[in-house]
Formats: C-alpha cells, structure tokens, sequence
C-alpha cells in the first residue's frame, strides 16, 4: 500500500511538472516566423504557425506562414498533429534547425496565414516592438 502511495505522488508530481513546463513555455515562448526562426538560437522557446503534412519515413512538417518549411520532432508520440489545418505549434529550436514541439494548437476558423505574418513581422520591428512587449512592473 506504501509502495502504492508512493507511485501515485510520484506520478502527480511528474504530471504537475509537466504542466507547469507547458505553462512556462507558453509564457516565454515568441511567436515567430520561418524567416526569425532560422536566426534564432539553438534552444529557443518559439511559437510557429501554419499547415502540418506527413512526409515519407513518418516525418512531419510544418509549412509555416511565411513559406517556409520545417521539420517537427516531437518526444512523445501523445502529441496529436492534425494534417492540412491550422495549427500553432509550441518548441525548442533543436540543434539541426528542427522544431522540437511540446505542443501542438489547432487555431479555429479559417486563418489568412498572410496576416498572421504580417503581424509577426509588426511585432519583431525594431521601431514597434516596445509596443508588443509586456510593460515592466
């Protein structure tokens, strides 16, 4: 029963600090492009948009906003990928270039990938990005 006991605190802790690890990836992780993506560094927090398509050899691939195409490596096969639909996936830049999700958002609606990377681009402007940025307390 001891035994018992013990895994079940074992298993909430590690399920807390996984949702805690998400919570906080969601908190600093940047929406991106393709385009700020490919200047960023190895182990960057990133949030990319776009259509996802399985690729031979089981390899998925985002087609982002802005055009470009990324290889997604996931290290849970629990993390659902829908095929051809909008999603915003949450990762790391992994040391290949590839986007190591943590988390995969299906976006509702019909989104126009145009504007979303547009309005990427607004916020990464060196003269506006102060105006996306949180205010300091």
């Amino acid at each position: 029963q001891v035994k018992f006991q013990a895994l079940q605190v074992l298993n909430l802790r590690s399920i807390s600090q996984s949702i805690c690890s998400d919570v906080l990836m969601a908190a600093v992780a940047e929406r991106i492009n393709m385009a700020i993506f490919n200047a960023a560094p190895v182990g960057s927090a990133v949030r990319l948009a776009g259509r996802c398509e399985l690729r031979e050899l089981q390899q998925w691939i985002l087609q982002t906003v802005d055009g470009g195409s990324l290889p997604i490596q996931t290290a849970t096969t629990a993390l659902e990928i829908p095929a051809n639909e909008m999603v915003e996936i949450m990762g790391t830049k992994g040391p290949q270039g590839e986007l190591c999700a943590t988390s995969v958002s299906k976006l509702p609606g019909e989104i126009d990938g145009d504007l979303w990377n547009q309005a990427i681009q607004l916020a990464h402007h060196s003269k506006l990005r102060h105006l996306f940025q949180p205010k300091s307390a």
